[in-house]
């Protein structure tokens, strides 16, 4: 949401799904611990990821975790992938 919206990397947590709420968009985030206490019942979830990676090795994680997935499945809930 930081970057396809343009936002302030200081925006808080709340503000950043509430706007996920409101576009009916998942949050990919590494801040996972702080996020995960946000997930509301039948609305989008949070997957975390670990800080560390690439964008290519995020890309390739995601990618994977998604593939043959129902979304349905991941809502309300917060999900971390290694």
């Amino acid at each position: 949401m930081v970057h396809d919206f343009r936002l302030s990397p200081q925006v808080e947590d709340r503000t950043i799904y509430e706007l996920a709420l409101r576009e009916n968009r998942f949050v990919l985030t590494i801040n996972f611990k702080d996020f995960r206490k946000l997930v509301k019942r039948d609305k989008p979830g949070i997957i975390g990821i670990e800080s560390q990676l690439a964008n290519y090795e995020i890309d390739q994680k995601v990618t994977n975790f998604i593939t043959n997935k129902n979304p349905e499945d991941y809502v309300g809930k917060a999900v971390s992938i290694k």
